[in-house]
């Protein structure tokens, strides 16, 4: 009793203070649709939810978060922001400048790092999982429902087909959620995969992860130039070599590894937010020399790039390949890649640019995702060496 008592303060106190902050500074508009999907979560959960397991609600959930993200890169790709200042400015403060890097930051950034963070605490069978459980299933169908509304408005580029297939995959997946939190059971769950790879399937996944790294190259290459194609390159060499060594021979156990992917993706996503807000590819531009725009940024490294991460935890949850490459990669990436924000990209500013060290797009949050990478590549090293042990 006590600890559910703790668990509704706990929610209650951080939503009323997330509202609060929402109209300080967005507006009413944030404030009101956060306070109305938080308020129906909180009655769903303390009320409806009959659930007796967790499990079968993880898969549809990482789902949702997919889901959250195309329609996102659909908005964008759609010139959606423009139309937002238009048809809904009288719901943001005057203060409040609707831009690429504040929509991205606020409306899907921020949403989205709330859910890598319940989908931990699903995972670990905690109250306050159980309630993003519901908070999210409410946000992507009162999400989805919002999409095919902006499907009706004018004044904009739409991308009907994809925008409204997308919108209704949103109220599919949330509907889905509800469903088995109140207990009912709408799909037979797959079978996962327990066993390694023979040889020559890790042969065969190892040529199209190298056919996916080349094509990924490309347009890294094309957009941002050498510099981030290096570290992301040199992360998923690395990774693939670190996959075929460990996960590809057993697949990483789910219950532990996808709550670390989770908590690295939360963090690495912030992250991403944050380089949005305040820049990034501008100013790796200028150290670099090669134009970058913030455009390309947020559609490469913030909408399009994290659907295939994102998916990757579904896919790892299941025991698949994929996603235990991805995890790899990102682990990889995490460790070798955001020290840079400290170590390399400052100091090129000061040589390049002439200018003292100072904070750099990104700084701030950089390190984070670092932990439970590190945690996550402990873990994979330590099950392997018992395997070798046992053998």
């Amino acid at each position: 009793m006590t600890s559910k008592l703790t668990s509704v303060l706990t929610i209650l106190m951080t939503a009323i203070t997330a509202v609060i902050s929402a109209y300080i500074l967005v507006g009413p508009g944030a404030a009101l649709g956060l306070g109305i999907v938080s308020m129906i979560a909180l009655i769903g959960w303390l009320g409806l939810t009959r659930a007796e397991r967790m499990e079968p609600i993880v898969a549809p959930y990482l789902l949702a978060i997919v889901a959250v993200l195309v329609v996102s890169t659909c908005r964008y790709l759609a010139d959606y922001v423009p139309q937002l200042a238009a048809d809904f400015g009288a719901w943001f403060l005057p203060s409040f400048p609707i831009s690429p890097g504040t929509w991205f930051f606020v409306f899907v950034s921020l949403p989205v790092v709330a859910m890598l963070f319940g989908g931990y605490y699903l995972i670990k069978r905690t109250p306050l999982g159980l309630y993003m459980a519901w908070w999210t299933a409410i946000y992507v169908v009162a999400d989805g429902l919002f999409q095919l509304r902006l499907e009706t408005l004018s004044g904009t580029d739409h991308l009907y087909l994809l925008t409204a297939l997308a919108g209704i995959a949103e109220i599919v997946v949330g509907v889905v959620i509800c469903q088995r939190l109140l207990g009912q059971r709408t799909a037979i769950e797959t079978d996962v995969q327990v066993r390694g790879l023979t040889a020559k399937e890790i042969n065969l996944w190892s040529l199209g992860f190298l056919v996916a790294t080349a094509i990924y190259a490309y347009f890294i290459n094309a957009t941002s130039g050498p510099m981030p194609l290096v570290i992301v390159i040199g992360s998923m060499l690395g990774g693939l070599i670190g996959w075929r060594l460990t996960t590809a021979l057993k697949p990483a156990d789910p219950a532990k590894a996808v709550p670390l992917y989770l908590l690295l993706l939360a963090f690495f996503y912030f992250h991403v937010g944050e380089e949005g807000l305040t820049g990034f590819a501008t100013h790796i531009a200028a150290i670099s020399g090669t134009p970058w725009s913030e455009g390309e940024f947020l559609v490469l490294f913030g909408l399009v790039g994290p659907i295939v991460w994102f998916f990757s935890a579904w896919s790892l949850w299941k025991r698949r390949p994929f996603g235990n490459f991805v995890f790899w990669f990102l682990i990889v990436g995490m460790i070798l890649g955001e020290p840079t924000h400290h170590a390399l990209f400052p100091v090129m500013a000061m040589v390049k640019l002439g200018v003292d060290y100072a904070y750099f797009p990104g700084m701030y949050s950089a390190l984070f995702p670092m932990v439970p990478a590190i945690l996550a590549l402990v873990m994979i090293v330590g099950e392997r060496k018992a395997r070798l042990a046992v053998a």
